[in-house]
């Protein structure tokens, strides 16, 4: 078992829309973390993750989530999954708590992709 306090958490500013508290677990399968969203993430462009997928469950406000061939409206109580490759962006006035299989590492997410920008995976 692994337990971490809030106290714990290591806050992230993304960018000046995008805060997030990530909740650093010695497991390299999966991990947590939550996301407070302003306005857009990334702040233009995509962001993409080439190792992991995640599920965001939004936790209160409401936003939607872009993909290069979707778009979906979210609001409290929704889930989301975003599969590892796919370009995406946030919009909107939400908090979301995400987590991700691998675990997320920095390394491999990328932002501010245009979406005919070649991604080179890491």
């Amino acid at each position: 078992m692994e337990y971490i306090k809030h106290e714990m958490a290591i806050r992230h500013a993304n960018s000046s829309n995008c805060i997030a508290y990530e909740y650093p677990m010695q497991n390299s399968e999966i991990n947590i973390g939550v996301v407070e969203i302003t306005h857009r993430y990334p702040d233009q462009g995509y962001a993409i993750n080439h190792k992991c997928s995640e599920i965001g469950y939004i936790l209160k406000g409401s936003g939607k989530l872009v993909t290069e061939i979707s778009e979906v409206s979210l609001s409290c109580g929704d889930v989301v999954y975003i599969p590892h490759g796919e370009r995406y962006y946030w919009e909107g006035n939400m908090t979301v708590v995400v987590s991700s299989t691998p675990a997320w590492h920095p390394e491999q997410h990328q932002v501010n992709l245009c979406a005919d920008e070649v991604i080179s995976s890491s």
